[in-house]
């Protein structure tokens, strides 16, 4: 009798600390929602967000994510992150990280979310392989900190990093506080605690994400070069090893506003510039790769190739391009007689005439006197035209609404003659050419056949 009652009693302890267990579980999830709310309707208010949701996190926590009101509001695009621990590769969920665009996915203005309930520094590469985030949000779901995976390497070039976690006991009094932690790459100090999570102290994007370079500590950086980029970075001569140019003025600016020093290579190895020797990058490009170096300064083309292997800074240096073309012929001399009136004016004219000759033709036929004969058109036509060429009428007509009729007419004809002798005056004094082209739509549009003439490689493309 005594064992049954202590088997029912731990029964009864065991089912309650289960239920305790799920509830505290739960309480957790929706502060840590509260918070992704919070957090997207607060300093990333207005930003674009790419979700990464652990595919180890349950469906109803992935879901509940998703229905985050402004999560839900916000413009988003939400990605399943998980790792092929078989192959060592990404998993079929990762496919469209794979296939975002580079440019979309590294913008300075999107936020980067990833949701997960244990740190995995795996997913972390993977995912800075395919996106290059420059703004990153680690939640971390579960009841652990998980703060060190800060300080994992494919996270050292993201440029705002935060991860917002259980906040140890001794640091908080709640114990679903949540903490704010970064950490400073050239710091000593390590992962840093930001403070625990409060909407006030958290209100704006530079409060949530501080810089993390303020300064590089003195660091050295090593630079891969090749010096024969004249005039950005070059040798005063081909015993000398120092560097000298506009590049050289840039890095010499910021090492001492960041408080840093580097070296320089004279040429890479391999004496190629910035390209793929049997599959593998080769010259500048190919140290980076390699690891030997920490970046390049020399000058580059970004392509579609280099976009994916590496993180191009913001341009700095821009190249004018100026289209030649031979000048065009100017106008037929027989042109110039039409070119004082637009069309418009033109047909406004010879609608003029036309009515003139029409209502004359009826006045005619109503007012004329019986018995003569009545004008033909043709000479009604030379009538009328005498006005726009400058000639007088031989006879002042005798019929009051001729008469009424040429005192309209002739001043009529006087503008349109005076307006035409002055434009040509003016036409004939200069020759006229065909439009130029002015606008790169213009080129477009246009029927020549353009090309580009490639310095280095001295060929010519069409």
């Amino acid at each position: 009798m005594p064992s049954a009652a202590i088997s029912c009693l731990l029964k009864l302890i065991l089912v309650s600390g289960t239920v305790y267990t799920v509830a505290s579980g739960n309480q957790l999830h929706d502060r840590q929602l509260q918070v992704l709310g919070e957090v997207v309707s607060g300093p990333a208010r207005g930003r674009p967000l790419t979700l990464h949701l652990d595919a180890a996190l349950p469906a109803d926590v992935q879901q509940a994510v998703l229905e985050v009101e402004a999560v839900r509001r916000a413009p988003r695009l939400t990605m399943s992150l998980s790792l092929n621990h078989s192959h060592g590769q990404l998993s079929w969920h990762e496919a469209a990280a794979a296939s975002l665009p580079r440019v979309a996915s590294s913008s300075s203005s999107m936020l980067h979310v990833v949701l997960w309930f244990t740190p995995q520094p795996e997913l972390l590469q993977a995912l800075w392989h395919h996106c290059k985030p420059r703004n990153l949000l680690l939640l971390n779901m579960g009841s652990t900190l998980g703060a060190e995976v800060l300080r994992a390497e494919s996270l050292s070039g993201v440029e705002k990093l935060v991860l917002i976690g259980h906040l140890l006991a001794e640091a908080e009094q709640d114990p679903d506080a949540l903490g704010v932690y970064t950490v400073l790459p050239f710091s000593p100090g390590g992962v840093q605690l930001l403070g625990p999570w409060r909407r006030e102290s958290f209100g704006s994007w530079e409060a949530l994400f501080p810089d993390r370079f303020p300064s590089f500590e003195g660091y050295t950086f090593h630079l891969a070069s090749w010096m024969i980029d004249y005039p950005y970075l070059y040798r005063k001569n081909k015993t000398s090893s120092q560097g000298r140019g506009i590049t050289i003025k840039v890095v010499d600016s910021l090492s001492v506003l960041l408080n840093f020093s580097y070296t320089l290579t004279v040429e890479p190895p391999e004496l190629v510039y910035a390209g793929k020797v049997n599959g593998s990058w080769a010259g500048t490009l190919g140290m980076v790769y390699r690891k030997e170096k920490n970046f390049t300064v020399n000058m580059f083309y970004v392509t579609l190739e280099r976009w994916k292997d590496f993180d191009p800074s913001a341009y700095w240096s821009f190249i004018d391009i100026d289209v030649f073309l031979s000048a065009p012929q100017p106008f037929p001399m027989s042109t110039n007689l039409l070119r004082p009136f637009t069309f418009g004016v033109w047909a406004t004219v010879v609608t003029s005439l036309a009515v003139a000759m029409s209502s004359c033709l009826v006045l005619e036929k109503t007012g004329g006197a019986r018995g003569l004969a009545r004008p033909s058109a043709t000479s009604v036509w030379l009538q009328l035209h005498r006005g726009l060429v400058g000639q007088s009428v031989p006879a002042l007509p005798r019929a009051p609404w001729q008469r009424v009729f040429l005192a309209v007419w002739l001043p009529c004809c006087l503008v349109i003659t005076t307006a035409y002798t002055g434009n040509l005056v003016g036409i004939l004094s200069s020759p006229a050419y065909p439009r130029r082209l002015h606008t790169l739509r213009d080129l477009a549009d246009s029927d020549f056949r353009y090309g580009c003439n490639d310095l280095i490689l001295n060929k010519t493309h069409y």
